[in-house]
Parts: C-alpha cells; structure tokens; sequence
C-alpha cells in the first residue's frame, strides 16, 4: 500500500527537523552547495544579458557534472527577479515523464484563470496535458494521423502562454538538468527557440562530458546559443576553497586541494571539507593548516567519500538510503516508507541522518534533494549487482498496484525491471507509453515502448508491438511502423492478428499507399468491421466509389453497437462517396457518424463528421454552424492543426457572405498560425483567400507575391492556380475590361478540369453567366454547368438559374422566375449576390430591368465593408448611366449583412433601430435632427425591402 495522506504529512513535518539538522563544522563558514559564485562573472554577464535584454529564445549552459551549472543558473535567477522579470524554475530527473520540465515551470505561475485570456482560449486543452489544475479537454482516440505534430502544437501554446505571462516586462524560464528530459521537452524547446518574443528567454543546462539525448540535434541545428562552463582557473579554485572553509589555505593545502580538484567547483568545496572533517587541516592563524601528511587525494575521492558516508550509518538508515537512491533523482520520499519496509518516524529519522552526512540537502522547495545527481550514483555505484536486485524486488513488490499512474509507474516499472521480473516491468511500461499518447508525447511514448520491446516476453511481445505500431501510424512513420509489426504477422493468432493487420494499414493508409494496405488488411478477418471499414476508406482513395460503398455499408451494419469507431469511419466514406451525387444521403451519413461518436464519447470522430458537414455547408446554404461546432470541439481537445483546418473552411464560407475583404482578416490569421504549425498546405490556401481579399481592397499590387508563396508551399497547385488566374479575372473586370476578364475566367477554369478531384468552386459559375451575359446565343458555358457535378455547389447552381434568366430574355420570354430562383439560393451569400448581378448587367437591362437600383443596392452593401473595388465598380457604372451617384464614406452605420443584402443603408438602419426601441416617427426625426417626411421615407423603404407590413414586423426583422 502507498503511504496514506497523514502519514505523507507525518512525514513531512519530520523532514523539517531533517532539515533543520543540517551542520557544518564549527570553523566553515559557507559549506558545500553555499559558497559564492567564483570565477564566473563573463557567464554570468552573458546569461543575464540574455535574460533580460535582447529578442527571445533559448540560451544553454553547457558543463561537465560538478562543474557548477545549477549555482550559474541560480545566480542569473536571483539577479534576474532583483531586475523585475518573473523567473520561472523547472528541472528534469530520469523518466520524470514527457515535459516534466517544463510543466513544474509553469505549474509555479499559470493558475487556471489565465486560460480565460483571449490569446490562450485555443490552447485550454493543450495546456492541460502539463497543467494539471487547468481544466482538460474531451478524451480523444484518434485513428487518422496526426494533422500537426502534437509536440508543436504544446510548442505554440507555450509561446502564447509565456508571452501572456511575461506582459510587457521579461519572463526567464530556467530549465536545469536537461541532458535527462525526454524527447518531446527537447522538441518543445527547439520550437520556443525560434519563435519566443523578446520578452522571453529560457535557460537550460547539460551536461557536456556526456552523449546528449538524441533530442538535441534538432537544437543544435537550430543554432541555440550555447555558454561554455569550462573549469576553474588555479586562483579562482584556491578562492572557492577559502570561501567554503571561511579562511586562506595554507600553500601547501591550496596546492594540494587545487590539484586533486582538477578545477571543478563540485570537488573543491568537497576535497576541501573532506580534509577539515576528518581533521586532516586546522584553521589556526586565520589559515587552514595542514596538521600531517595530507592524504592523497584524485576525482574518485567524491565516490569514496560518499561510500565512506553511507557506510558510517546503521545497517537500517544504509538500506533506507540505498533505496531512495533507487527510487530516483527528485526524492520521491512519500513512496520512501513503504518501498523500504520501514515505518514513517524511521524512514524521517533516517533522512536526517543522512542529512546530516551531507548526502542530502533541503531545497527551496520545502523539501530534501540529493546534494548532486553525482552522490546519488555513488551510492547506487556501491552496491553490487545482487544487491541491488533484492532492494530493487522488494520496492517494486511493495509498492505495485492497480492505480499506478505518471512517474510512480515508471519508478515501478524500473525497479521491477531491476528486480529481475521484465514481463511486468513490460505490462507497466505500456502502460505508461499509453499514458505519454495520451498526453500528446508521441516521442517519449515510442521511448518507453522501445524499453518495453526490450524486456517484454511472450505475453507482453505483441501487445507492445502493437502500441508502437499504433502510434507510429499517428505520426505518419510508416516504414518504422511496418518494420516493428510486419514480423509479428504471420505467427500472430486472432484477435491480435486482425488488430494488427488494421494498425499496419491504417500506416500505409496514412502514405496514401494503398495497395500495402489492401495486403495486410487480406490478412486479417474479412468480416471484421474495422477491416472492412478500412478497406472501404481505401478502395475511396483510389478512386473506386462503388466498391468503397459495396464494402461501408455493411461495415456500418456490423459495427455501430460492437465496433462504433469503425461505425463510424464506413459512414465517412458513404458520406463523402454520395457527396456529389446526391448531397441529402451524403449529409445524412455525417450526421448518423455525428450521433454515434456522441454517444460512445468518440470525439475525434464526431469533429470529422461535424468537419464533413461544415463541407457541405461550404457548398450549399448554411451559415458554418457546423464548421463553428467543430472549430469549438476541436479546441477543446486541444486539436489545433484540425481547428486551424476548420477556421479555414470557415474563411471559405464567410467569403460568400461578408465578402472577400473581410474575410481575408481571418484568412490572414489562418496562414500566419498554419506557418507556425507547419501546415504548408493550409498557408498557401489561406493565403490565395488573403490576395482574393486585396483585389477587392484595391491592393493589387500585393497580390503577386501572395499567390507565389501560396504556390510554393502547395503540394498540388491546382487550387492556387485558379484562384490566382480568377483574381486576375477579378481586376480586369472590376477594371471595366470585360474583354480581358474573359480570358482569364476561362484560364481558371482550364485548370479545374484538369483537375477530377478539384473543388467545385463558384469561379464555374461566374464564368458561365458572364460568357452567357456576352453571347446569350452560345449554349455551351451554360450546357457544360449544367450537365456538370459542381452544381452540388449551390453558387454554381444559382448561376445557372441567371444563365437561363438570361437565355429567356434574350428569347423574349420573362426571365423573373429564373431570376427568383437564383436569388432565393443566394439570400445568405450576399457578396456573391451582388457579384453575380453585376455580371448580369454586362447583358444590358433586359434580364434586370432597370441597373440603377441594382447598382444602389450593391453600392448599400459594400458601405462599411472595405470592399472598395465593387464601391468604385458601381459608382462608375451609375455615372455611364448619368444616374446619382451616392457620395463614398457617407454612409459608416453598421448594418448587419442580412439586412445589407437586402439594401437596407446606415441610416436606414439608424431609423430601424430607433423604431425597435418604440419610438414613434416624431420623436425619431427629433432624435436625429431630420424631418418628420424624411424618417417617413425611411420607414417606407423599410417596409419595402423587408417585406415587412406594419411597425411591429419590423421591430422584429431587427437581428439579435
């Protein structure tokens, strides 16, 4: 049994007579671990300079053990908060588990009410996996690769978090001891160098007289900083050893010390107390003396000194000391008592003493810590290997239980592995590995599975195995993935056989190589639902719809009550197979996935179903609700990379509604967070809706450079391509060059029907009603939209509708009910209303009948919208016409666009507002210092464009 909370506390209020007990000889002054910082003043000065001057980032202190890196960095820590900044201190310890690090750093000052901030919402959850006190998202298990590798994304939230913590001032992130962190904190830290602001700047040490982790190539090729702790000069050892005993050395003792030092901080202060204890030197004449023969002293001497310690205890303090060593570099003393088999006043009793021997220290924290990692291996470098083994079984055997969880598993796990039984130390580590997947630490999760592969027997073999598959296919290493579990296939029986076959797939799936896929998923049970609905996504991805929909169906069938995730994944691929051909049963798939990952609490795969139907609202008439809904879970979850991926889709409705200049705001946020996500593809579609924006802003000159960096970081440019020949379509027609628009629609559309799996943007449409608006005798722009699967696109299909409203008037027939049913598709597009309308009236008045109302309705919607170029297009178009021209930057209300669509203008939208709160026309036309007849004509064009009949209906057409 673990300690229970009172004895932990018993425990801790006798650890403060542990601490008290700390003793030094009479005649020393500062002793071990206290003197002052000497011989360092050029490290000092440059750390501290980074610390608090200079841009952002990550600055390493680099050093031998013993050379003094922990004293550095307190040093700049005192003199960083004595400057103002806020210094943040963590520290790494052996399979502290991923960020450990930098979690105890932040824990210290993020409390949970700053996840309230506006620059911090997004990343809740992903703060969660290292705050525990913050409030976590929804459980995820996600089987699609990663969209952004979870570690960057931790990497930006710790950004927006350090720059919400540092304000306008400094913050200093000291990290020490990182030659122990796990992988992931390395990757965070090779982030956060180069993108921390200049109010931030984090301090780590490591050592350099050991092989650095595998996690430090990617800092070194991010050209850190590194400060160079070499050791001491003579003189400035010889000080170090004066200020430790409190007095000169003699020559001969300053010599002697100096030389058996060798220069390292860590032997100085030790040599030179070792001699004093043992009475080797006296201080008479305000000198230490020595009082014989010194005896001879070498580097080892620190490990025979601290075995020479240990020994000089009872039998009993030995083992409890032994142990703790075993238990690990942060001095888990809770687990002390228990591990050991003593009770808590000996286990207390027993650190004190050791206190007291100098083994161990008090730190800042409350607590006791070993006095350096260096005496907690001299004490495990002591015992023998039998020895070790026994203390080792009896922790593990005493401390294991059902809710091992974080660190005390791995420490189990460990002692187990040491205790000599490596099948449960195996059944341990998986269990810790799934504990690092879940919290967003692929690195440190294949780390420990890589301990676990080595000790596993035949019980745990495959379990491991497939684990590391499993999260190997997340992070889209296929190969590795393949080479960990394609051995284990053959000789694998059911069930595993078939969980494995699905792991190793869902890897290739994951290359787009889909023909491995297809094998392995042959050797697993082809009536297993996970396999067919695998296989159903598979035969998708080739392009072969109908056995995609032969094999998801009856997936769905077999698996939403016994296999929902896979339930799941079959009604995607029904979804998005029907979502050309017939978009109801397409939305009825998503929306039955929705329900089921609901119910069984699968979030990963409700935001794919909701992300699918906010596809569909994209193409159709919705206003994103379910785009937004997903966008929230994702950020709940803490799934950035998804929730930048909906935020974009979201840029792609909001273009058809608040226009291309207000949406390009967004869009430029979408492509500056995908830049620092590394989703290249997400940038450059974002950033083709940035330039669409600045050809409607009259910034056209902007938009050049836009669409080559769009180009260059898209894998298929096909998209990019469009767009950029639509822009150019854009500005020459918004010109008034007709004649050069039409090139460039059609160079747009070229490239789309290269393209089978191209969206079906509205570019197809708008050049079909311009083509039919300029020769309503050629049927073929209007023939090809119609016989075309882009019509699931409903701007598409509202352009057709104004193509035979052109084709009728130009026949002589009424094309108002071509016209209406146009409109009602685009009610809730009203940019892409008055687009399509001005394109029309390239065909004269016939269709429209009189342009000047079109035109002021047009010139109504853009006021306040920043949408210059169509403002500019309308007012030149009135006067050709010899009509009034409405004066710009006259009308500044803000209307909201449902209301703009329908013409209503700023003041019109004052009045409206005015009639909302009761007011009668008297007093309105008091309020605004207008005549009564005008607020009546005001009223009246309200009505009008409305639709509304009486007062009361339209205090009601008033949004929310």
């Amino acid at each position: 049994m673990f300690t229970t909370s009172s004895n932990s506390e018993r425990i801790c209020s006798l650890l403060f007579s542990a601490m008290a007990a700390v003793t030094h000889t009479g005649s020393m002054q500062a002793g071990p671990g206290a003197a002052p910082l000497i011989g360092r003043d050029d490290e000092v000065a440059a750390l501290v300079a980074a610390a608090l001057s200079g841009p952002g980032g990550v600055t390493l202190v680099a050093g031998e053990a013993g050379s003094g890196k922990t004293r550095l960095l307190d040093e700049v820590a005192v003199r960083a908060t004595a400057a103002g900044a806020r210094v943040l201190r963590g520290h790494a310890v052996p399979g502290g588990g991923p960020y450990r690090p930098l979690a105890e750093a932040l824990a210290a000052v993020a409390s949970p009410a700053l996840a309230d901030q506006p620059r911090l919402a997004p990343f809740r959850a992903v703060l969660a996996r290292v705050l525990p006190a913050w409030t976590a998202g929804p459980a995820i298990t996600a089987t699609a690769p990663y969209l952004v590798d979870p570690v960057l994304v931790l990497g930006e939230a710790v950004v927006e978090l350090l720059g919400v913590i540092a304000g306008e001032g400094r913050a200093v992130v000291v990290l020490d001891d990182l030659h122990w962190a796990d992988r992931d904190t390395l990757a965070v830290l090779e982030y956060l160098a180069g993108r921390l602001g200049g109010g931030v700047r984090v301090l780590g040490s490591v050592r350099s007289d050991e092989r650095p982790p595998e996690g430090f190539a990617p800092l070194r090729r991010a050209r850190v900083p590194v400060v160079e702790l070499g050791r001491l000069a003579r003189d400035d050892a010889a000080s170090l050893a004066g200020a430790v005993l409190g007095a000169a050395l003699a020559d001969d003792v300053r010599d002697h010390v100096v030389a058996a030092a060798d220069g390292l901080p860590l032997l100085v202060e030790e040599l030179a107390t070792r001699l004093a204890d043992a009475g080797a030197i006296t201080r008479r004449d305000g000198h230490w003396r020595a009082s014989g023969p010194l005896p001879v002293e070498v580097p080892e001497a620190f490990a025979e000194a601290v075995a020479a310690r240990v020994a000089a205890l009872d039998a009993g303090d030995r083992d409890v000391v032994r142990v703790a060593a075993l238990l690990g570099r942060d001095l888990a003393w809770d687990l002390l008592p228990t591990a050991a088999g003593v009770d808590d006043a000996d286990a207390a009793a027993a650190l004190r003493r050791a206190v007291e021997a100098r083994l161990l220290v008090p730190d800042a924290d409350g607590g006791l810590r070993w006095r350096h990692a260096l005496t907690q291996d001299a004490v495990l470098a002591a015992l023998t290997g039998p020895e070790r083994a026994v203390l080792a079984a009896r922790a593990a055997a005493a401390l294991d239980a059902d809710d091992l969880a974080g660190p005390r598993l791995a420490r189990v796990a460990e002692l187990h592995a040491r205790g000599g039984d490596p099948d449960r130390a195996a059944e341990l580590l998986l269990r810790h590995a799934r504990e690092h997947r879940a919290a967003g630490a692929p690195a440190a999760a294949l780390g420990v599975l890589e301990q676990a592969t080595a000790l596993a027997g035949e019980a745990q073999r495959l379990p491991v195995a497939l684990e590391r598959v499993e999260v190997l296919a997340l992070a889209a290493r296929t190969d590795e993935a393949l080479a960990v579990g394609g051995h284990l296939l053959p000789g694998a029986a059911e069930p595993a056989r078939t969980a494995l076959a699905v792991a190793l797939a869902r890897a290739c799936v994951a290359a787009e190589r889909f023909d491995e896929a297809r094998a392995l998923l042959a050797r697993g049970r082809d009536d297993d639902p996970r396999v067919l609905a695998l296989a159903a996504h598979v035969a998708l991805g080739v392009g072969e719809v109908s056995e995609a929909l032969r094999l998801a169906e009856p997936a769905v069938a077999a698996a939403e009550t016994r296999a929902p995730e896979a339930a799941c994944e079959a009604l995607e691929v029904v979804g998005r197979a029907h979502r050309r051909d017939d978009p109801e049963r397409s939305a009825a798939a998503f929306r039955r996935a929705a329900e089921i990952a609901e119910r069984h609490g699968l979030t990963a795969w409700r935001l794919r179903a909701l992300s699918e139907l906010g596809v569909a609202d994209m193409f159709g008439t919705g206003g994103g609700e379910s785009l937004r809904r997903a966008r929230e879970l994702a950020q709940e979850a803490g799934m950035v990379g998804t929730a930048v991926m909906l935020e974009l889709q979201l840029v792609a409705v909001d273009n058809g509604s608040a226009g291309p200049v207000a949406s390009a705001v967004a869009a430029e946020r979408v492509a500056e967070r995908a830049g620092r996500l590394g989703l290249r593809g997400f940038r450059g579609h974002a950033l083709a809706f940035v330039a669409r924006g600045r050809v409607f802003a009259d910034r056209f000159d902007e938009v050049d450079a836009l669409f080559a960096e769009a180009a260059a970081l898209s894998a298929n440019p096909v998209h990019v391509e469009s767009a950029e020949a639509l822009a150019r379509a854009h500005d020459r027609w918004l010109a008034g060059d007709v004649a050069a628009a039409l090139p460039c629609y059609d160079a747009a559309i070229d490239v789309l029907r290269r393209a089978e799996s191209a969206n079906p943007t509205p570019s197809w449409g708008e050049r079909a009603v311009l083509r039919t608006a300029l020769d309503p005798d050629d049927p073929a722009p209007r023939e090809e939209l119609r016989g075309s699967d882009v019509l699931v696109q409903v701007l598409n299909r509202a352009a057709l509708h104004f193509c035979d409203a052109i084709a009728a008037a130009h026949r002589g027939d009424d094309p108002s009910a071509e016209l209406a049913a146009g409109d009602a598709l685009v009610t809730s597009r009203p940019f892409f209303r008055h687009l399509l309308r001005g394109l029309l009236l390239e065909h004269g008045g016939r269709v429209l009948g009189d342009p000047v109302p079109v035109l002021h309705e047009i010139l109504a919607w853009t006021a306040g919208t920043g949408e210059d170029r169509l403002a500019a297009w309308s007012r030149a178009r009135l006067r050709a016409l010899g009509a009034p021209v409405p004066r710009p930057q006259r009308d500044l209300t803000d209307v909201p666009p449902t209301l703009r669509a329908q013409g209503v203008t700023g003041r019109e939208m004052e009045v409206l507002r005015l009639v909302g709160e009761g007011l009668a026309n008297p007093e309105i036309a008091e309020r605004l210092v207008v005549s009564r007849r005008t607020v009546e004509t005001h009223v009246g064009n309200l009505l009008a464009k409305t639709g509304a009949t009486s007062r009361g209906e339209l205090r009601r057409a008033i949004p929310p």
